[in-house]
């Protein structure tokens, strides 16, 4: 009986330690090919970039111009312009949907003439053209996730 005890317990050591060894040997080898593919990839495929993104613009008339942009994957998009109140001045809300196209090599989203790169979880938007903000053409604006929530029609 004692035999068949140390047998089951050297069997279960040596299956253990050669299990283990084998997972060692691929986890060492599939970094170095995950990076390499990893960095031959276009931003469209390395990003989980559908879902909802805001950022607040400077105003010229309003304490701020609250942009949110809704992105699905099937490439149809969803822009709200909220102009938050003055105290002069009544709030505003501009909707507009569509669809969106990627440029050429897939780096950037392209969306009723205006140009986002996209990063992860953040959309770089240079020179956006929207009515009564305070323009600062030098300036990029960062749209930052808040939601992987896909938009309602």
């Amino acid at each position: 009986m004692r035999n068949f005890i140390a047998q089951q317990v050297i069997f279960l050591a040596v299956t253990t330690l050669l299990f283990g060894v084998s997972c060692k040997n691929e986890t060492e080898e599939k970094p170095e090919n995950t990076k390499a593919e990893w960095q031959q990839k276009s931003p469209k495929q390395k990003w989980d970039y559908a879902g909802s993104y805001q950022v607040t613009l400077p105003c010229t008339d309003c304490k701020g111009i609250v942009v949110q942009l809704h992105l699905k994957e099937d490439g149809s998009y969803k822009i709200i312009q909220n102009y938050n109140e003055n105290d002069d001045t009544a709030g505003e809300i501009k909707t507009e949907s569509g669809q969106y196209n990627w440029s050429e090599n897939d780096s950037l989203i392209i969306l009723d003439n205006q140009e986002f790169r996209v990063s992860d979880n953040v959309l770089a938007w240079n020179n956006p053209k929207v009515a009564r903000m305070a323009v600062d053409s030098t300036k990029s604006y960062t749209l930052r996730m808040i939601s992987k929530d896909s938009i309602s029609k």
